[in-house]
């Protein structure tokens, strides 16, 4: 804050009046000097000289409180608008007077062989266009309908990778996410909306940018899921639970909640709820049919307790699907047993599973022809050996061959559309099966296509678009 100001405060006339800067945190949050004495309000974290800058000053009287921006004369442009001309279009009657009469042929025969040279011109140019303009409709890539075919598998694995948050090890979570993309393989994020009760993942701009960047840049292998609302065990539960326990109704506030936060994050939220600590019950089941949900993941071991039932099943109602997962990377039997720290909120020494361990797990699943949902958290990977892990499991997955990735959604919706069967030795899969969501697939991924539009329409014939033309210019 700097020194006491010559004027006046415009609301009780005293002249104890001083300036204050106005900072910009780079998380976004923007606010007096002083409101970031005892860290960023938003994010809580320590501003620096590196972290914030000076957007402007702001005067404050110490008698009142009254606060007031400085009048500033900006001075602005305010130049006028060129002048621009438009050159005339002919008209459909028009015909072939725009072209002066000492260059027009007399035989007709002769016109219409220019007018067919001409529409051809025209055509050439639109194919050429439309192919000069596509690299710049990345952010958008176009769908496309394909012809897809069945194909036989012997197992099936879904990679769930849970905790996605907001300010919370960035690039753990993009060094996770990129050992994924370069192995081009479909991982499920479980996100978490909201942190500590009053931290959106929506105030997480360069979070919420990264995912949307993952569904645009990645179309079909991310899904985007919720993940609870605050990820707290509200209830003792299955010891433990955000939902399960709670009345019907305190669920349903916190699934709106939680949705409300994750489209406001993500482009496209995906029909797949995973509730932390992987345990609900039957209203929760009830409040996600509501709301229109498909699928359910939560851990095996719970729905073994709750459901008797392990492996993937369906509702009694037939109103969702629990998908749950079979295989933690986490070694949470060590970390239990070798007892965290009760006061210790570090929970980086969570232990990962041996490859050894991990592979076994997938080889006898792959022999059972089972489904392997692996569950893990990217905030335990803090160090190249944990990645090259993942990498050797995923490569000894895809040497084995014979075995399907998907989503978790991708799984549960390709069995309700019959898209996924269950066959005597394996399963079949109509393949891509990514388009099992919205019925298209990335143009990057479509092997042979034909342009459509984006309601499945086809394009207009081309013998309208040469119709079209010549009535244009008069043949």
């Amino acid at each position: 804050m700097s020194d006491v100001q010559n004027g006046r405060c415009e609301q009780c006339q005293s002249q104890s009046v001083v300036e204050d800067r106005v900072l910009e945190h780079e998380c976004g949050h923007i606010a007096p000097s002083e409101s970031f004495e005892d860290g960023c309000p938003k994010c809580r974290r320590t501003p620096t000289a590196e972290t914030v800058r000076a957007v402007g000053t702001t005067t404050h009287c110490l008698d009142c409180g009254h606060r007031s921006t400085p009048a500033t004369d900006i001075p602005v442009s305010r130049s006028e608008l060129p002048s621009v001309t438009f050159p005339t279009l002919p008209s459909e009657d028009d015909h072939w007077n725009w072209v002066p009469e000492r260059f027009l042929p007399r035989s007709d025969a002769v016109r219409q062989l220019l007018t067919s040279l001409l529409v051809l011109t025209v055509l050439v140019a639109g194919v050429a266009g439309a192919v000069s303009v596509t690299p710049l409709l990345d952010d958008e890539p176009d769908q496309v309908a394909v012809d897809r075919e069945w194909e036989e598998y012997d197992s099936i694995v879904v990679f769930r990778n849970d905790d996605i948050q907001p300010w919370y090890l960035h690039d753990e979570l993009r060094a996770v996410n990129d050992v994924f993309i370069e192995a081009e393989i479909p991982v499920t994020l479980a996100i978490i909306p909201m942190v500590e009760g009053d931290a959106p993942i929506t105030d997480d701009e360069r979070t919420c940018e990264y995912l949307r960047s993952l569904e645009a840049d990645h179309p079909g292998q991310f899904e985007m899921a919720l993940h609870g609302y605050t990820h707290e065990p509200i209830t003792e539960f299955s010891g433990g639970s955000e939902f399960g326990g709670l009345p019907v109704d305190e669920q349903r506030e916190r699934l709106v909640a939680g949705q409300e936060l994750l489209a406001d994050c993500v482009d496209s939220p995906s029909s797949t709820f995973v509730p932390p600590m992987n345990t609900y019950d039957d209203r929760t089941v009830e409040v996600l049919a509501e709301a229109n949900y498909t699928t359910v993941s939560g851990g095996s071991w719970f729905t073994a307790d709750y459901y008797d039932e392990a492996s993937p099943f369906d509702d009694e109602n037939e109103s969702l699907r629990h998908v749950p997962e079979n295989l933690a990377v986490e070694n949470w039997t060590a970390y239990d047993r070798d007892g965290a720290d009760d006061d210790d909120d570090d929970d980086d020494d969570v232990p990962l599973e041996d490859l050894e361990t991990l592979t076994h797990s997938f080889d006898e699943s792959h022999a059972d022809n089972d489904v392997l949902v692996v569950m893990f958290h990217y905030q335990y990977f803090t160090s190249d050996d944990d990645l090259e892990m993942l990498e050797s499991l995923i490569e000894h997955m895809k040497s084995e061959g014979g075995v399907a990735f998907m989503t978790v959604e991708q799984f549960a919706l390709g069995l309700e559309e019959g898209e996924i069967e269950e066959t005597d030795d394996g399963w079949r899969v109509l393949e891509p099966i990514a388009a099992v969501v919205d019925g298209t697939v990335p143009a990057a991924v479509a092997e042979a296509s034909v342009p459509v539009a984006a309601d499945g329409a086809s394009l207009p014939a081309a013998d309208d678009l040469v119709a079209t033309v010549q009535r244009w210019v008069g043949g």
